[in-house]
């Protein structure tokens, strides 16, 4: 009985070997993709390329393999040729933990031949807005008939300039809009001079800034008789402070929840202006801002 033993164990062994291949398969080699980043190419009416989509959200086969932040390399469990798509993504209102695809810009779109274990290289891509995405307000500062903010206010005691000097001052273009606050400026406001309807969906307001201290956008009903004449201010909304930025900065605020907001306020409001803010309570000298580059898209 002991021989018989000394036999049936290495044969038992084999079996739970062989086992153990069927019920845990090795797991498959993925293919790679890489994308180094995506440009928005903006054509006649959109205003400038200026953007900064910071994510790539991947779709193979109009399944979607995931959100990653450029530049990437990503593994995906497909070979072959497929139909690969991107859609640019943004950090809403610059907040890293919210993320979304940028709703007005159209998918990447090409054919890929994925090979296990290879990265495919797809570089830097392009993209263009949406033919259905609609520009209320662009104002780049480089027009000679004027610009389309007021600064002329009740509560303000500062001016918005159009610089084209230091450059350091100037996004891109001749101009840029700059107002500087000294220890006797209490307030800076301006607002658009032109009123938009209060129309349901998304939108948002693209612009480039920097500033040595922090400002707020927020927006305003009106009541626009007919004929166009404002019957009626609604008071502010506060949409979002922007934080001190020593450089350049490109931001894509969220408007769409302080529209909701008027528009549930009722009354007679039918349209909205956007105001910018800079406050000065502590006297603090040489303070100020710079912009440039504002799109309100919807």
């Amino acid at each position: 009985m002991k021989l018989k033993y000394n036999v049936l164990l290495p044969i038992l062994c084999i079996v739970l070997l062989n086992s153990c291949n069927i019920y845990n398969p090795s797991e498959p080699i993925p293919s790679y993709i890489h994308v180094d980043g995506i440009s928005v190419v903006a054509t006649t009416g959109q205003g400038t390329s200026s953007s900064k989509i910071t994510d790539a959200w991947v779709y193979i086969d109009d399944e979607l393999v995931g959100c990653y932040e450029m530049p990437c390399t990503f593994p995906v469990l497909w070979d072959g040729t497929h139909t690969m798509k991107i859609r640019g993504g943004i950090k809403v209102n610059g907040i890293a933990a919210n993320r979304s695809p940028y709703p007005f810009l159209d998918f990447y779109s090409q054919a890929i031949t994925l090979q296990r274990g290879v990265i495919s290289n797809i570089g830097t891509v392009k993209v263009k807005y949406l033919s259905s995405a609609h520009f209320w307000w662009l104002e780049d500062f480089e027009s000679n008939a004027g610009i389309s903010i007021d600064t002329v206010s009740s509560v303000s005691d500062v001016a918005l300039n159009i610089v084209s000097f230091p450059r350091a001052n100037v996004f891109e273009g001749n101009n840029s809009g700059v107002a500087f606050l000294k220890s006797n400026n209490s307030i800076f406001e301006c607002r658009s001079v032109n009123s938009y309807p209060l129309n349901n969906g998304d939108a948002f307001l693209e612009l480039n800034y920097k500033c040595n201290h922090e400002f707020t956008i927020s927006m305003a009903a009106t009541t626009v008789a007919p004929g166009g004449t404002i019957e009626n201010y609604w008071a502010q909304v506060e949409v979002i402070t922007l934080n001190p930025s020593a450089t350049w900065n490109k931001t894509y605020v969220y408007v769409t929840p302080a529209i909701n907001e008027l528009i549930s306020e009722g009354g007679s409001a039918n349209r909205f202006q956007i105001y910018m803010t800079m406050q000065n309570p502590t006297a603090v000298d040489s303070i100020g801002m710079a912009i440039d580059n504002l799109k309100l898209i919807q």
